[in-house]
C-alpha cells in the first residue's frame, strides 16, 4: 500500500464514521421531571382558579340573609289533645326482659268524634299494645330511634282501629326497661 491508498484510507475513515449527535442541554430524565412539576404547578393553579370562581358563585348566608325579629312569622302549629291511657304498659318481650311503657294519645284539638271513639276503643288499643310489645326483644330499644320506630308501630296499629279519625302521635309518659 501506498503512501496514498493509506491517505485515503484515512481519510475515509473519518467520513465513514456516523455523526455523534449532541445531545440537548438537559437530560431526559431532568426533563421528565421538568414535566412532572409543571403538571402539579398548573393543576395547582387550575384549582385555586376554580375555588374561587365557585367562592365568588356561592350566595353567603351570613347574618344579611337572616330576616329581622319583627319580620319572622312563624307558622301557627295545631294543638293537640291528649287522651291519657292511665294504667302503665308491664309487658315481657320475647327474650325475658320487661319493659313499663305508660303512654297518652294525641289527636286534633275539638274533635269530639275521635275522642269518644278512643274512650270506647281503650281496651281494643290496649291488646295492640300490648300485642305489640310481646312480639319485641330488647334488642328493638338499643339504638336511639327505638322509641320512634315504636311509635310509628304503634301509631300506625292503632289507626287501623279508629274509623273516625286518627291518633297524630303516641306521647310517652314512662319507660322503663328491665
Amino acid at each position: 500500500m501506498s503512501d496514498q491508498e493509506n491517505s485515503l484510507l484515512e481519510e475515509g475513515d473519518e467520513s465513514a464514521q456516523p455523526q455523534i449527535k449532541k445531545g440537548g442541554f438537559l437530560s431526559p430524565f431532568i426533563i421528565k421531571i421538568l414535566y412532572i412539576v409543571a403538571s402539579v404547578i398548573g393543576i395547582i393553579v387550575l384549582c385555586v382558579l376554580v375555588f374561587i370562581v365557585m367562592s365568588r358563585c356561592i350566595v353567603p348566608t351570613g347574618a344579611s340573609t337572616i330576616p329581622d325579629g319583627d319580620t319572622i312569622v312563624r307558622a301557627k302549629k295545631a294543638h293537640l289533645e291528649y287522651m291519657k291511657i292511665d294504667d302503665p304498659f308491664r309487658q315481657q318481650l320475647l327474650d325475658g326482659r320487661m319493659i313499663q311503657l305508660k303512654v297518652s294519645l294525641g289527636f286534633k284539638a275539638g274533635d269530639k268524634k275521635v275522642q269518644t271513639e278512643l274512650t270506647q276503643v281503650i281496651p281494643v288499643i290496649r291488646d295492640v299494645i300490648i300485642k305489640h310489645l310481646s312480639r319485641l326483644k330488647s334488642d328493638y330499644f338499643a339504638d336511639e330511634n327505638a322509641l320512634d320506630r315504636l311509635e310509628e308501630d304503634l301509631l300506625k296499629q292503632i289507626n287501623r282501629i279508629l274509623n273516625d279519625g286518627k291518633v297524630e302521635r303516641v306521647y310517652y309518659l314512662e319507660y322503663t326497661l328491665m
